[in-house]
């Protein structure tokens, strides 16, 4: 079968190549690959950034994916050969006696692992995955779509679970990339006014998309007012809330003054340098500093849910591409010239 792997610990070090199909061992499935997105981490693992250390030197990329049972090994209850499933990306032990798993949040499980990173993933014709971390789709659903779920399923964390926006909030959200735009969308489904900020370099791609769905849209950065001066003459006031996806520091220090006191700034992205924040502005303004991370199964499910009734403008935020062109998608995703890559792993499904 044909699987784009990552050979070394170096920038690009990857191509496609011939790989034996896996066989599944107790409790696992043989999934028939239909569709993996390429996400950040990803492309940050390709191009071996910083905090990627520690990662294996050699696997098969990809962890948003979605698939049909080819066949189980033994021990494999829940599923058989047909169905049609996604893969939970971060994979907690989901024991009862597991402190995070027990309430939760399997994502921050001590003994996680991520598929396509240290377990082989989804950007191959076949993967195999324990039986525990597939979640049925609905009859008919879109396999296409059903790849974002993986995506749609942390902004729903982010959005739901940790932010709480509210109907009538204004919300900002910084970072116009696939994470940042699918926040706004599920920001947007539970009332929010919401505003997407981005640089001059967004405004290529990023920002006109989120204009076309429907967005109000700012750009921050040098030569361009502060954003809570923009906020000011737009809105009349700050923000109620502020989410942070770009994982850029001078994003979140912007946010510090971008929202009122009392509100909101929760923190989806992730960060190659060290922030320097004013702590104490944040104190006297008492505004709440929230992080997320991740997801968990009901994210999930309610991710599937809202791309199976066709909430999210799925053409306007994906461009696909077949598996034998998985380099030509991550150079396009380098080069922030697509929105969300999606590699079609086997033409038949």
């Amino acid at each position: 079968m044909k699987a784009l792997r990552r050979l070394r610990r170096a920038a690009r070090a990857a191509e496609i190549q011939d790989v034996p199909i896996p066989s599944p061992g107790p409790d696992e499935v043989l999934l028939n690959v239909s569709h993996c997105g390429v996400c950040g981490s990803d492309l940050h693992a390709f191009l071996n950034h910083r905090g990627y250390e520690g990662f294996p030197e050699r696997f098969t990329f990809g962890h948003e994916f979605s698939g049909i049972v080819e066949n189980t090994g033994s021990g494999v209850s829940r599923w058989k050969a047909g169905d049609r499933v996604v893969v939970i990306s971060v994979q907690g032990c989901l024991e009862k006696s597991c402190p995070y798993c027990s309430i939760g949040f399997s994502q921050l499980c001590r003994s996680r692992k991520i598929i396509g990173i240290h377990l082989d993933g989804g950007m191959a014709e076949y993967s195999v995955v324990n039986q525990k971390y597939l979640i049925p789709l609905p009859n008919g659903m879109d396999m296409m779509a059903a790849a974002l779920a993986e995506p749609l399923s942390v902004a729903d964390h982010c959005v739901s679970d940790c932010a709480k926006t509210g109907k009538g909030e204004l919300v900002v959200v910084s970072g116009p990339g696939i994470i940042g735009m699918l926040c706004a969308l599920v920001a947007r489904s539970s009332g929010a006014q919401v505003v997407l900020v981005g640089t001059e370099t967004d405004n290529q791609l990023r920002l006109p998309v989120a204009r076309k769905i429907g967005f109000e849209t700012m750009i921050t950065g040098p030569g361009k007012p502060a954003l809570a001066d923009q906020l000011k003459e737009r809105f009349g006031r700050p923000a109620d809330q502020h989410i942070e996806a770009s994982g850029s520091p001078a994003a979140l220090i912007s946010a510090t003054d971008a929202v009122r006191p009392l509100g909101t700034i929760t923190i989806v992205g992730l960060y190659a340098d060290d922030v320097p924040l004013n702590v104490t502005k944040l104190v006297r303004n008492q505004i709440n500093l929230k992080t997320s991370y991740v997801s968990d199964i009901p994210n999930y499910q309610r991710a599937i849910e809202m791309l199976h009734r066709g909430d999210i403008p799925i053409t306007e935020l994906v461009r696909t591409y077949p598996l034998k062109e998985g380099l030509t998608a991550f150079a396009d995703a380098e080069k922030q010239a697509v929105l969300k890559p999606i590699l079609i792993c086997r033409e038949n499904i």
